[in-house]
C-alpha cells in the first residue's frame, strides 16, 4: 500500500526554507517601506508647493523656512531642509532635494536607498 495513497507534504527543511524566507521579507518591508513613504512624501510636498506658486516672491532664505517648516510637519528626517539646494539664476529657481539614506539591516550590512528625483525647476516671477 506504499502507491497513491501515500501522504506527501513539505519537510522540516522546506518548512524551515519558507519560514526563513518570508523572515527576509518581513525584514525588508519593515527596514524600508517608511523610507519610502518618507521620500514619496517629500516629493508630493515639494511639488504641491512648486505647482502652486508658493515660492514665489520668497528670498532663498524664505524658501527654507517655509521648507523647514513643511519638513516639521510631515517628520521628514532622512534630509534636513539645510541640505537642500536652492540657486536662482536667469529668472528659475531649481530645488534641489535630492538625498540618500542609510538604512541598518542586518548586523553590519546596511541598506542605501537614493532619491535622485527630487529637482524641481520653475520661472520665478518678476516684479513688474
Amino acid at each position: 500500500m506504499n502507491g497513491r495513497f501515500q501522504q506527501r507534504g513539505a519537510s522540516s527543511l522546506g518548512v524551515l526554507f519558507y519560514m526563513l524566507t518570508g523572515a527576509f521579507a518581513l525584514t525588508c518591508a519593515l527596514k524600508l517601506i517608511p523610507v519610502y513613504i518618507e521620500g514619496y512624501t517629500l516629493k508630493s510636498a515639494i511639488a504641491k508647493a512648486v505647482d502652486n506658486r508658493e515660492y514665489d516672491g520668497l528670498s532663498v532664505g524664505g524658501i527654507k523656512r517655509k521648507l523647514s517648516k513643511t519638513f516639521e510637519m510631515n517628520m521628514i528626517e532622512g534630509i534636513s531642509y539645510r541640505d537642500v539646494k536652492i540657486t536662482r539664476a536667469k529668472g528659475k529657481t531649481t530645488i534641489n532635494a535630492n538625498y540618500e539614506k542609510r538604512v541598518p539591516f542586518l548586523f553590519n550590512i546596511d541598506v542605501m536607498v537614493k532619491f535622485d528625483d527630487l529637482v524641481y525647476e520653475y520661472q520665478t516671477e518678476l516684479p513688474n
